[in-house]
């Protein structure tokens, strides 16, 4: 298996910082030269990594083809390029389907989409997998939690829902800043902030999918704290507005 980038952003560097230090990857990963700051700083620190200057070079050296880059390039990049009946493209492409890469990439008929996250670079996250295929998903295992999904709708839900992390980390932030507000010191207030959702986090996987409904009421006694809060929130319509927000990502996404 000899995998190469199309594409050297954020996730990229992720994915492949990831591969090297948490997965234990040892194989030679070819990156394109785009973002062409990030993939010589990559080079220089893993070097396994070789950089490509032609993407259609990296196309003929390569039998898994990762595609990452923005939705608007995806299409005229990839109808640009010859491919082998053999080769295996995976797009890491926002909102693309398989249905709409595959006429792009023929001869090459197996297609994967894959959303790997940031945190995939210290060898934990979700990795969603469509459709599901072995290789893919030991690859990813070694470095987050691979899901292999069944059906393209569904792994839309997980894209859809995957776009709650800069949500996330501004509710983290807006916990330490308010803690600031209050005197406690920046440092001290963001390890807080971190340490608690963290702590809350790992919890959630401990337990199967009807006990994660029950965690939050759980939490609330008759005219307590954390009552207080929930139910202020939940009057403003804060969780009708997280679901009114990813059932609009869907409908972008499909």
């Amino acid at each position: 298996m000899s995998i190469g980038f199309i594409g050297t952003g954020a996730i990229t560097e992720a994915v492949v910082s990831g591969l090297y230090t948490r997965g234990a990857y040892t194989d030679r990963i070819l990156l394109s030269r785009r973002t062409r700051e990030r993939s010589t700083i990559l080079a220089e620190r893993f070097p396994q990594i070789e950089v490509i200057s032609e993407n259609q070079t990296l196309v003929d050296r390569c039998s898994d083809v990762f595609v990452a880059v923005l939705p608007e390039q995806a299409s005229d990049l990839l109808d640009g390029l010859n491919f082998s009946e053999s080769h295996r493209v995976i797009s890491l492409v926002a909102g693309l389907s398989v249905d709409a890469i595959k006429p792009l990439i023929a001869p090459a008929t197996q297609c994967f989409r894959a959303i790997p996250m940031p945190p995939i670079e210290f060898g934990f996250g979700p990795v969603p997998v469509f459709p599901p295929d072995e290789q893919l998903q030991a690859l990813f295992a070694s470095v987050g939690d691979a899901i292999p999904v069944e059906d393209e709708a569904r792994f839309n839900a997980f894209a859809s829902a995957g776009a709650f992390m800069a949500t996330y980390f501004d509710f983290v932030a807006t916990l330490a800043a308010w803690m600031e507000e209050e005197g406690v010191e920046a440092d001290t207030a963001a390890k807080f902030s971190s340490s608690m959702v963290h702590a809350l986090s790992k919890l959630t996987k401990r337990v199967d999918a009807e006990k994660l409904q029950k965690m939050s009421e759980a939490c609330l006694t008759p005219g307590g704290l954390n009552e207080q809060i929930l139910h202020a929130l939940q009057e403003e319509g804060f969780s009708d507005s997280i679901r009114d927000q990813l059932d609009k990502i869907m409908m972008r996404l499909s």
